[in-house]
């Protein structure tokens, strides 16, 4: 905390001399365990600064023309999300080692933002509850959404009346908040309420049940960076490919619906672009037994995707999935142990049955890494797990929390050379399973994906 008054004195001062400039925004704070030396803050994904951490790992940044709006604050692989309005003088304090839950706000313009992020965790807990009342009918399910809405309505009435001004931006912001977590509850009602029930079709609902589309803009451009309105339209686009599919069972592939309904309903060409791109990589890792995308559905990408940097990831995505071929021995590549030592990969496996495990904090959090291997090993203990930093995470093994859990005798990073960068290119994480003899039995599968158990027990029968 004395450090976060320095910082709070600091930014007093300049404002006390900078009274007659209403429209300066200051944003600053503290890092603590900073996973790099840098803040970025953007406004629809797009960097608008790069804030330098000092020693003290603080950072500090006058805005003169920045535009009231919803703005990401991003460090490392985390983010959340900041309301800024001209006036505001922001500070965060957070600890990267449970990033949501430690943020703590000062300054002018810290009440909204307090109040914002208590709404996006409370959200959080009530979707998970809400799931065992997929079972309920319609007008039960119905009656607890508006209780749930009518409560938040109640609590942000609360806030709003105790201060002083409440910008109509904020006060939008705040209610697509509040309602869309709701309405994709009730978007995804059909789908749970059938597989709850145990039903052949869908349930039909009333026509009512729906009346809050016909308010919702999916093309709206101050929306489509907020996750909980991005969250909402995916889950919008699946039920309108159920609804396909149940009325034309010739409209079976619900990835080709979906692309559909986005080239169709969004206008927005960076969003447009953005699903896109979800859609298809998703299609990629939830195949059956080894990652590969549906030819329609790529095809049906690459014509209507205008991102060529997406078109460049997608495609090196298949061809990396191309380049391990299956029942073929694995190319003995270059590794690095964590102490620096150079070996060879087949000399680490030594005739065990293994799985790689390719990783990146790019794409996964340290929790999840962690928890999700630690699960695999005490499940197959008869397997050996061997983990290969993508982008030298391995270096942060030593700091955070989670990482450091991880056995560095089982961690590796590969060598500029290494001739496994050739089945990399992507960036995305990946397992490999290769039995004792050093033959590939699957060169691309996901760390959740759907039939991974069942590789895994086909692998330890060998």
């Amino acid at each position: 905390m004395k450090n976060l008054l320095s910082i709070i004195i600091l930014t007093l001062i300049i404002s006390c001399t900078t009274t007659n400039n209403k429209s300066t925004i200051y944003f600053g704070g503290e890092i603590i365990n900073p996973k790099n030396k840098f803040v970025l803050l953007l406004k629809d994904d797009n960097v608008i600064d790069t804030l330098i951490l000092n020693n003290q790992n603080r950072y500090l940044e006058k805005f003169k023309s920045l535009k009231e709006g919803l703005y990401t604050f991003k460090h490392g692989n985390e983010f959340q999300y900041i309301y800024l309005e001209p006036g505001d003088s922001i500070l965060i304090r957070l600890n990267t080692w449970d990033f949501d839950e430690s943020l703590v706000f000062t300054g002018k313009g810290s009440s909204k933002n307090e109040f914002l992020i208590n709404l996006f965790l409370q959200n959080e807990k009530e979707e998970k509850a809400m799931y065992k009342y997929f079972n309920l009918t319609e007008a039960e399910f119905q009656t607890k959404i508006d209780s749930l809405a009518n409560e938040r309505v109640s609590i942000y009435n609360e806030f709003a009346a105790a201060e002083e001004s409440v910008s109509e931006g904020f006060n939008q912001l705040t209610n697509s908040a509040i309602h869309f977590p709701l309405y994709r509850l009730k978007e995804m009602y059909p789908y749970y309420y059938k597989k709850m029930n145990k039903l052949t079709k869908y349930p039909k609902v009333s026509g009512s049940f729906y009346n809050y589309r016909s308010q919702i803009n999916l093309n709206e451009e101050n929306l489509v960076s907020f996750y909980p309105y991005q969250n909402y339209v995916v889950s919008y686009l699946y039920n309108l490919s159920d609804d396909l599919k149940e009325k034309n069972p010739s409209k079976n592939n619900t990835t080709i619906n979906i692309l559909n309904s986005i080239i169709e309903n969004i206008n927005n060409e960076d969003f447009k672009n953005t699903l896109l791109k979800k859609f298809v990589v998703q299609n990629f890792f939830e195949s059956e037994v080894h990652c590969d995308i549906d030819e329609d559905v790529f095809n049906l990408f690459i014509k209507n995707c205008s991102n060529q940097e997406f078109k460049n990831q997608v495609e090196n995505l298949v061809s990396d999935s191309k380049k391990v071929p299956i029942h073929q021995p694995l190319t003995n590549f270059e590794v690095v142990t964590y102490n620096g030592n150079a070996t060879k990969i087949n000399s680490t496996i030594n005739q065990k049955n293994s799985v790689l495990y390719f990783w990146s904090t790019e794409f996964m959090s340290p929790i999840y890494l962690f928890k999700r291997i630690q699960y695999l090993e005490k499940k197959y203990p008869n397997i050996l797990f061997v983990g290969i930093s993508i982008n030298s995470d391995i270096e942060n093994l030593a700091n955070d929390p989670y990482l450091k859990k991880l056995d560095t005798n089982k961690q590796f990073k590969l060598t500029p050379n290494s001739d496994a960068l050739q089945f990399l290119t992507s960036n995305y994480p990946r397992m490999m399973i290769v039995n004792k003899n050093g033959v590939v039995e699957n060169g691309f599968i996901n760390f959740n994906a759907r039939n991974l158990h069942s590789e895994l027990e086909k692998l330890e029968k060998n």
